[in-house]
């Protein structure tokens, strides 16, 4: 798709995109360049209110809306009042990451100077200024939002990889936590997340069990994240460590947890939001993946890795596509000691 060079300099600019935690990570390099190319540009971030605190501290940002997709904000009448109400910062720019009914109707509302992005229906080519197809199956996730920048007529697109931010408040209860799990300042943390949104990601449980204590027998005490939901994985993992471990999952806010993972000097995840946030912090972070695309959505630290069960060729599949289709490896294919090999591979790159 040919681009459109548009000046993004000095002008109030609106970003929506109302996805998940994760997601809400995977724009940050996004983001940064934004910034940096938008030279004195106000930035504001249409966001779902129950993942504002993967970006409430991004420098990058200079307002976010907050919209309640699953509460006050559900109907389309409350969508449109979300738009009028942006109307009134007279947005010069437009950006729709992802498309939806919501997000058609918020822009209608907000009648920005230029409407770009992802269309939300069938009807948006009729008004947009300029729509692009933004889902790409050659790169990476990062790329394809940059890639959108790219198409404004934005020549340099150099970042600094997915970035989270903490604050104060933050990194204190995570201080708190750990010490009150008797976790002594200085001590080597390895981070497990077992669990992801749906069964088909997740690696076994007594797998990760057994490289918690492969790594807790070298000194590392396994700190296990996640929500409450998954208890009962973590359950079944810790029945194969033999060592000290914490337990962290559902006793940490989503900011919280943001903070305890940077005290990790290793982490292993399924493809999940933990995965984006452990990379995001600079922690070699090791993610296994099956039905979903390592080649789509591998964590981009400098001493991170992704194993895949297989190697899934490029292509349109969605990850429940590939669930519902059963076209893929299962994660179990993965050996233990191969992730183990990963970890130690991590850490003597890192110099941990």
């Amino acid at each position: 798709m040919e681009g459109k060079k548009i000046d993004i300099n000095n002008k109030t600019i609106v970003v929506m995109y109302m996805l998940y935690f994760g997601d809400m990570v995977s724009i940050t390099p996004f983001l940064e360049v934004l910034r940096r190319e938008a030279k004195g540009s106000k930035i504001v971030l249409v966001i779902d209110s129950r993942f504002k605190e993967s970006v409430q501290y991004n420098p990058n940002v200079d307002e976010l809306i907050e919209v309640d997709r699953h509460g006050k904000d559900r109907s389309l009448s409350a969508c449109w009042k979300i738009g009028k109400k942006i109307r009134q910062m007279h947005p010069d720019l437009l950006i729709t990451l992802h498309g939806t009914s919501r997000t058609s109707l918020m822009a209608l509302a907000m009648k920005p100077g230029f409407w770009t992005g992802e269309p939300g229906t069938r009807m948006d080519s009729l008004f947009m200024d300029y729509p692009v197809t933004i889902e790409t199956y050659n790169s990476h996730a990062v790329d394809k939002y940059l890639r959108v920048l790219s198409l404004l007529g934005v020549e340099n697109l150099t970042h600094h990889g997915m970035r989270t931010y903490t604050c104060e408040e933050w990194d204190r209860r995570a201080d708190e936590f750990f010490a009150g799990e008797g976790i002594k300042e200085g001590a080597k943390l390895v981070g497990l997340s077992v669990g992801s949104s749906t069964p088909e990601k997740n690696w076994p449980a007594e797998n990760f069990g057994k490289v918690a204590e492969h790594f807790a027998r070298r000194g590392m005490i396994p700190v296990f994240f996640g929500v409450k939901s998954e208890l009962p994985l973590i359950k079944k993992a810790v029945q194969e460590v033999k060592h000290p471990y914490v337990i962290a999952a559902g006793k940490l806010s989503m900011g919280e947890f943001m903070a305890a993972a940077s005290h990790c000097s290793l982490f292993f995840t399924n493809d999940s939001g933990p995965m984006y946030v452990a990379d995001s912090r600079g922690v070699p972070t090791i993610a296994m993946f099956g039905p979903s695309n390592a080649k789509f959505h591998h964590p981009l630290g400098k001493y991170s890795r992704a194993i895949s069960s297989w190697d899934m060729p490029m292509g349109p599949e969605h990850v429940n596509k590939n669930i519902k289709s059963g076209n893929y490896v299962p994660l179990d294919k993965i050996t233990v000691e191969e992730v183990i090999a990963a970890g130690e591979e991590a850490l003597r790159n890192a110099g941990c």
